[in-house]
């Protein structure tokens, strides 16, 4: 067969470029003829792979270069016949995409303002995405993460049978060297490495994406006596290499670090090395994270990575959980280079390394072949269409139970028990019952341009439809945050038509669940007196906290964070409540924000509501130091409470004064705003206004 691949530019070191020479090797050892378009190609080309560069305009932005690219090539495809089209970039006109990389939309938009949307950049990066995703494409996708492909169903609702899961990928020239201990020496005598310094790694083009400044940061926190033995080497190719330089200048390891650009030899320098540091923002895969733990390198690495998994079934080292916290990885990166376990680390590592590692060529060439054969001999290359105007998704058992009834029309249509209908807002949430189990859901109707102008003049972002509920509870269950769970949404109306927007999400109902506030309103006339009873108040006033540090951490706020929207489902130990027994879920999320980072107004608005709910619940000087303790990350209740008999003088820093001393204002203005609109109102009365354990 003659296919046609194409990526945007090479260069020897990236794992992408990899992949593909090792896939397009495996088609030249099959009889397949191979032709690669690119733009750009770096390094020896090589032999039985036709090479065609498809120059680009060299002062124009790499937006700009990718489509100009996009377009001379689709005059390459029409010239030649070819049975295949492989895309390792994401680009219209695919028949097959090699999945290596994050989800743009899921990943990179949150960083940026809303203005980043009308960029041509933006714009670009959109269109050839959804042209691979998007419901009317009929790419196939090669998908190398599970994780990874949750996230572009998330945003583009990819049918589940154009995904084919390929298993882990590493190249056979990167197996463990055999002689390891003469390698190792031989490598760390070349690096100038001296016998009981610690060598840390860090392997990757892109230091940004890749976390080259937490890294170097990890290393300058280390406790002295370990910073002084420890040295960090930096292989691969990345921008601005002088502003990392002058990072590591200013925290004082300029001395200790190594730039040593892109080498071919990794598996003697993984020989060399006591320990990878990867902490990644974004990594589809982390094909290093393999290759490390099968040399026997301990791995410390960032829960982002889509082979981060393997680490923890290996027992190979330590992932940290999202969100990123620098103090965690400094930390971790302590412990590991401390820690009596590097050699057991080790020896998991070697024995993991398994010949099924190295199939992934293999199988994405049977794939590439059964495509081929079966869905598009003979037939163009699919073009996509306009955007689909619904967008839709089912859970199976869902799916299976409405049958011919999983419809938008009908979704919008269902009846049931109403729990809440807020005037003016266009949203109804109704409780129903599906073959023997209990559902809600919350459809919205569209809110009309005088209610979006009247939020606009406060400065509140409206709430325009389900979706910022549908991205926040995956957000949440990627924090490992317990939340609602859901069976169906389905959204419509057009980018542009906001007042007209329809939309539902469908939540399981969290059963024997009662709301925080409704479980904690008993402490006003029965506190806690018993040792149980005060170590269950102590564990859930710090497992709240926790949350809260979690979701601000990660560039989240709830907008309507009070304690009824938290449920509770209590479990008991040995005929005692027991906090770890019980599960605290967090709901309503449909007015949640997601970014590069909270702004410090709204996690005081979102703590201010904790605190404005919990204002008459009797909680004792303590429990609020236990709170801030915990929400700030200190490890010990003294580190938050001093000996002055001010509360606020308790807080060391000033900056932290203020933040909490504005928490406290915004709760006291919370309160007194509610006394103003009626005698009959009491504390937290607007929450609990619905059902508990409704999704509001």
């Amino acid at each position: 067969m003659k296919f046609a691949f194409c990526l945007f530019k090479y260069f020897p070191y990236g794992g992408l470029q990899r992949d593909f020479l090792r896939i397009s090797a495996e088609c030249i050892s099959r009889g397949h003829d191979v032709h690669a378009f690119v733009s750009q190609w770096q390094g020896q080309q090589p032999p039985g792979i036709k090479v065609t560069v498809l120059k680009t305009w060299g002062w124009i932005f790499n937006h700009a270069q990718n489509k100009h690219f996009h377009h001379q090539l689709q005059h390459e495809l029409h010239r030649s016949h070819f049975d295949c089209v492989v895309g390792f970039d994401r680009m219209p006109n695919l028949d097959i995409y090699y999945g290596a990389d994050f989800c743009y939309i899921g990943r990179a938009v949150p960083r940026y303002g809303p203005w980043y949307r009308i960029a041509p950049r933006y714009r670009h990066s959109h269109t050839f995405e959804e042209a691979v995703f998007g419901r009317t494409s009929k790419t196939l996708i090669l998908s190398l993460s599970e994780r990874e492909k949750s996230v572009y169903q998330q945003h583009y609702f990819t049918e589940e049978d154009r995904f084919r899961l390929l298993p882990p990928t590493l190249d056979s020239d990167r197996m463990p060297v055999p002689n390891r201990p003469i390698e190792r020496e031989s490598m760390r005598a070349q690096l100038s490495t001296r016998p009981g310094d610690n060598l840390l790694l860090f392997i990757g083009s892109g230091f940004k994406v890749k976390g080259l400044d937490r890294a170097i940061t990890a290393l300058a926190n280390l406790p002295e006596t370990l910073r002084f033995k420890t040295r960090l080497a930096i292989i691969g190719e990345g921008d601005n290499r002088g502003r990392y330089a002058n990072r590591a200048r200013k925290a004082g390891v300029l001395n200790q670090i190594s730039f040593l650009g892109g080498r071919g030899d990794i598996p003697q320098l993984l020989s060399a090395g006591d320990l990878l540091v990867h902490p990644a923002r974004a990594e589809n895969t982390g094909t290093v994270l393999l290759e490390a733990i099968t040399a026997g390198l301990p791995v410390l690495a960032t829960d982002v990575c889509g082979y981060a998994a393997h680490i923890k079934q290996a027992n190979a080292g330590h992932v940290l959980s999202s969100p990123f916290e620098q103090s965690l990885l400094d930390q971790t990166l302590a412990h590991m280079l401390t820690s009596p376990e590097r050699e057991k680390w080790a020896q998991n590592g070697l024995a993991y390394g398994k010949p099924e590692l190295y199939r992934m060529p293999e199988t994405a060439v049977d794939l590439i072949e059964d495509h081929c054969l079966t869905l598009r001999q003979d037939h163009p290359i699919a073009e996509p269409t306009s955007h689909k105007l619904v967008d839709e998704y089912y859970r199976d058992d869902l799916k299976e139970v409405l049958g011919s009834k999983a419809t938008f029309s009908d979704m919008m249509r269902t009846q049931g028990e109403a729990y809440r209908e807020p005037e003016g807002t266009g949203r109804r949430t109704v409780r129903f019952d599906l073959a023997n189990r209990h559902y809600f859901i919350k459809t919205h109707t569209g809110v009309g341009w005088q209610e979006i102008l009247k939020n606009l003049i406060y400065f509140r972002l409206p709430v325009l439809g389900a979706m910022d509920e549908w991205h926040g509870i995956h957000h949440l269950h990627r924090l490992r945050i317990k939340t609602l769970s859901v069976a169906a949404y389905g959204t419509t109306g057009g980018m542009y038509n906001w007042a007209r927007r329809r939309s539902f999400i469908v939540t399981d109902e969290i059963t024997n669940s009662k709301s925080l506030e409704e479980f904690c309103s008993e402490w006003k006339t029965h506190p806690p007196v018993s040792p149980h009873e005060i170590r269950f108040k102590r564990r859930l006033i710090e497992q709240v906290a926790v949350i809260a540090r979690k979701m601000h951490n990660s560039g989240a706020n709830h907008r309507d964070f009070y304690l009824g929207h938290f449920l509770l489902q209590p479990g008991y130990r040995g005929g005692h409540l027991s906090a770890d027994a019980s599960r605290l879920f967090v709901i309503d999320l449909h007015r949640m924000q997601l970014r590069r980072r909270t702004p410090t107004r709204w996690q005081v608005k979102d703590i201010a509501g904790l605190h404005y709910s919990s204002l008459n619940l009797g909680l004792t000087r303590n429990d609020l130091l236990r709170f801030i303790r915990t929400y700030r990350g200190d490890t010990t209740l003294h580190q938050s409470l001093g000996k002055s008999p001010n509360f606020w003088s308790n807080i060391q820093s000033l900056r932290n004064r203020l933040f909490w001393w504005r928490v406290e204002s915004w709760a006291r203005n919370l309160h007194r705003a509610e006394v103003r609109r009626g005698p009959d109102l009491q504390l937290g009365n607007a929450v609990r206004t619905a059902k508990p354990h409704a999704p509001h």
